[in-house]
């Protein structure tokens, strides 16, 4: 008698855990699936923003009226809230392109990054 009043309070006993398991680990994974999107969207970003400067630098070199046409290679590129910046030496020119990233609730993810392309002629 005694065996079978333990065994009926032992099934009773594990009735929630599945539930309290799930409370705790649904808010980690969900934390953990935020973080890797977050730094995914920067990865994406900083190389868009590398291309970017390639192409500018590219435009630069190639054409005449090099300013402008390599801003609107960086911008077709990076998107219209980046900025872009030359530096031109006597054998090379430089081109800085500054993209814009959304920004995380964390942090962990700086606000803009850079891209930067040194083209010789």
């Amino acid at each position: 008698m005694v065996v079978r009043w333990w065994r009926r309070q032992i099934n009773k006993a594990d009735c929630g855990a599945v539930t309290a398991e799930y409370a705790v680990v649904l808010p980690c994974v969900a934390v953990v699936a935020m973080l890797v999107l977050c730094l995914g969207r920067g990865a994406i970003v900083s190389m868009n923003c590398q291309d970017a400067a390639a192409a500018g630098a590219r435009a630069m070199t190639i054409d005449s009226d090099g300013e402008r046409r390599a801003v609107a290679a960086a911008k077709s590129v990076a998107g219209d809230g980046s900025t872009v910046s030359f530096t031109n030496d006597a054998d090379a020119v430089t081109v800085i392109v500054r993209c814009p990233i959304m920004s995380d609730p964390t942090g962990l993810i700086p606000a803009q990054v850079m891209g930067k392309a040194t083209r010789y002629y």
